[in-house]
């Protein structure tokens, strides 16, 4: 799931990417979350970041994460071979995100780690 979902009270939203992962043949970025309008107020989001086993142990072969807000990066990140930072797996990081925006989780990738699983987790709150 990448949409939207409101819930019923009507000032929280969420969406889940679920697990997403790729073959031999994918590309350098994969889409995890496309929000193409996050509603008419403004909202405190948090995002989680997670992602599975190393498929490789080769250095610079590390997971990493882009968010897009209206098409301008505002986060690039990808940990340095052998920890978990800057990617922190789990951990939730929140951002001020203005009203009628695009959001976009993107993950990056590296040509030994298509396979590995990832995803990521978004809560929303409207101000």
């Amino acid at each position: 799931m990448s949409s939207q979902i409101l819930l019923s009270g009507g000032d929280k939203w969420y969406s889940y990417s679920g697990e997403v992962f790729g073959d031999v043949s994918a590309p350098a970025t994969i889409p995890m979350i496309t929000i193409d309008n996050t509603g008419l107020r403004d909202s405190v989001v948090q995002f989680q970041p997670y992602y599975g086993k190393r498929v490789s142990g080769g250095g610079g072969q590390n997971l990493g994460y882009q968010i897009k807000l209206d098409g301008v990066i505002i986060i690039n990140s990808q940990s340095i071979y052998g920890t978990d930072d800057p990617v922190t797996n789990g951990s939730w990081q929140s951002l001020m995100i203005p009203r009628n925006s695009k959001l976009e989780v993107i993950s990056l990738n590296t040509s030994g780690n298509n396979t590995q699983i990832r995803g990521c987790n978004i809560t929303g709150y409207y101000l």
